[in-house]
């Protein structure tokens, strides 16, 4: 995956979730359920595993399924009916929770004050569906369960938000650094689109292939120059730009024992992406896949629409000479500079709405984008 290139950051991340798990478990089994249950030590000790892999369960599943796929994209009537699931699992479990901790509270010298064989009867009395039909059942089982997730995702929630607008911030002073940088080589790209044209009207009638080749550069060079100014783009235009660069390069590379395929499946008419996102795959499987290959190579790229997702996937062959099967595959260097550029766009534009991975082989290469459209 590209987020290998920031390991050491994930441990880090890992190392601390598992530091702030030790302490909750360590405050729920000496603090929280001896206090609650006043009950005998085997009770304690199997409520507050359970209470904890439950709280473990509703953080991940809310904070890093519910909040990204759902409520992230705004798609609030899923997420809201996914609370709803969760809370009435997390209901189940109390249920069957508290009928087996009953038969271990027999040995409490307090058995008739003790709290769970009240809550197992309250639990069994209000029956499968109690935490919605009865409203003491529902604010029970969201102060035992939910309540110390409800804190940690709410934070979570906080740091998503800050962590959002920093990467917001970052992404308009690097849009300004590009568009400065455009600004400044505008003039030599206009001259050479318009000799372009010129060279075309020279060529067309002594040789028509080379005059083809120039108009399919020409039209790489007006896309870049009238058309991916904007925030989005048609996705047909950009696939057929994709299309144009991969015609250009079975030319340049005619007569040579070089592969180049393109499929795409469904219609891309209706949908819109970010301007030259694509483009950089494409020409990282040439650059690390073609380029110096003394034997057969080849580039295939496949690009699928499917319920408003698009799945674009670039793979390669890997010359022999880059082979080392004497060492790990090093993603971050086969990727280089270029991929990670791209993801650093990808988490601006389509953040948590894309998902991206790089499978480096000893043979092969491959890239795969799933990223969410709009109309």
């Amino acid at each position: 995956m590209i987020n290998n290139v920031t390991q050491p950051r994930r441990l880090i991340r890992v190392g601390t979730h598992l530091l702030f798990w030790l302490s909750l478990y360590a405050f729920e089994r000496y603090y929280f359920s001896p206090s609650l249950l006043k009950d005998n030590e085997t009770v304690v000790t199997w409520a507050s595993v359970l209470s904890f892999l439950q709280t473990i369960a509703i953080y991940y599943s809310i904070g890093y399924v519910a909040y990204p796929k759902f409520l992230y994209r705004k798609r609030y009537g899923v997420f809201l009916l996914m609370l709803g699931v969760i809370f009435l699992l997390i209901y189940q479990t109390n249920r069957v929770q508290f009928t087996f901790l009953v038969t271990l509270s027999g040995d409490s010298p307090i058995r008739s004050d003790a709290y769970v064989p009240k809550i197992a009867a309250m639990l069994t009395e209000a029956g499968w569906f109690g935490c919605f039909t009865s409203l003491r059942v529902f604010f029970w089982n969201y102060a035992y369960s939910f309540f110390v997730p409800t804190i940690i995702l709410f934070i979570k929630a906080v740091n998503d938000v800050f962590r959002y607008q920093q990467r917001l911030r970052i992404s308009e002073r690097e849009r300004y650094a590009l568009e400065l940088s455009f600004l400044k080589s505008q003039v030599n790209p206009h001259f050479l689109f318009n000799t372009l044209n010129s060279v075309y009207g020279r060529v067309f009638e002594t040789d028509e292939q080379a005059a083809d080749l120039v108009l399919r550069l020409s039209e790489l060079m007006r896309y870049n120059l009238y058309e991916a100014d904007g925030p989005r783009i048609s996705l047909e235009k950009e696939l057929a730009y994709i299309q144009n660069y991969l015609d250009l390069e079975r030319n340049r590379l005619q007569g040579e024992d070089v592969l180049i395929e393109y499929e795409q499946e469904g219609d891309p008419a209706s949908y819109q992406i970010a301007p030259l996102l694509l483009i950089a795959f494409v020409e990282n499987a040439f650059k690390h896949g073609i380029k110096g290959a003394s034997g057969p190579a080849f580039v295939q790229v496949r690009a699928a629409i499917q319920a408003d997702t698009l799945r674009f996937m670039v793979e390669n062959s890997v010359p022999l000479q880059r082979r080392r099967p004497d060492q790990p595959v090093d993603s971050k260097r086969r990727g280089g500079v270029g991929l990670l550029n791209v993801k650093r766009r990808l988490d601006a534009i389509y953040l948590m709405a894309y998902d991206l991975s790089v499978t480096a082989g000893e043979y092969t290469y491959r890239i795969e984008l799933a990223v969410r459209l709009t109309n």
